[in-house]
């Protein structure tokens, strides 16, 4: 095992969905239930863990159903719409000229995950994790697809850092033993959520390396 690693979510940390995508989505699936929800739930659905106890406690559906519709409604088509990368991707060429590893470890969806990933470059990584239970995976905060993407990478977790967005992105770090950055991009609040690390944009990595 040699070398370090940083290893990055997908969506929210690398591209940008606009709001108007979960809206229409889980919108459009909470409409077959004769249902609505506010933009606070919508939010609080997409960008934090447990999502099946939200669509049950808070939506009110049977998350087996709802999964269903929903994915009738996320299509490549519409994230293609509303997706975008963040200009500050540019951060991961920065690191790999100076011998960083680079990693993807997203729960998305496999058509999802290489959708985005073509968005940035996917010639900027070393390992793209899909950690999906689809693809054979338990989604984070499970520590597996962290695990697998150190393993391809040789990497061990202790020179290892994962950068995420989500409450589910530090617990998965802190699941694997490996340093959890949190980039705060501004699109979400997490009550008592301790980052190890807090980065307004990818451009600070180069700043936290030389520490």
């Amino acid at each position: 095992m040699g070398g370090k690693a940083m290893l990055f979510d997908l969506d929210g940390t690398l591209v940008h969905t606009d709001y108007r995508h979960r809206e229409i989505v889980v919108g459009n699936t909470l409409a077959g239930f004769g249902k609505s929800a506010s933009h606070e739930d919508i939010d609080k659905f997409w960008f934090e863990g447990g999502r099946d106890k939200i669509i049950k406690d808070v939506f009110g559906v049977n998350p087996s159903e709802f999964w269903d519709i929903y994915r009738n409604f996320d299509t490549v088509s519409l994230r293609k719409k509303y997706t975008r990368p963040y200009d500050d991707t540019n951060s991961i060429v920065w690191l790999r000229n100076r011998g960083y590893k680079t990693g993807i470890v997203t729960s998305a969806p496999l058509e999802m995950s290489e959708l985005e990933s073509k968005m940035i470059g996917k010639d900027l990584f070393d390992c793209i994790i899909v950690a999906h239970i689809d693809n054979g995976f338990q989604p984070k905060p499970s520590p597996q697809g962290i695990y697998e993407c150190l393993e391809k990478l040789g990497v061990g977790k202790k020179d290892a850092f994962f950068v995420g967005n989500s409450d589910e992105d530090v617990y998965a770090s802190r699941n694997a033993g490996v340093i959890d950055i949190f980039v705060d991009r501004g699109e979400h609040k997490f009550a008592d959520l301790y980052p190890t690390i807090v980065i307004e944009s990818l451009d600070l990595l180069k700043y936290i390396v030389r520490l």
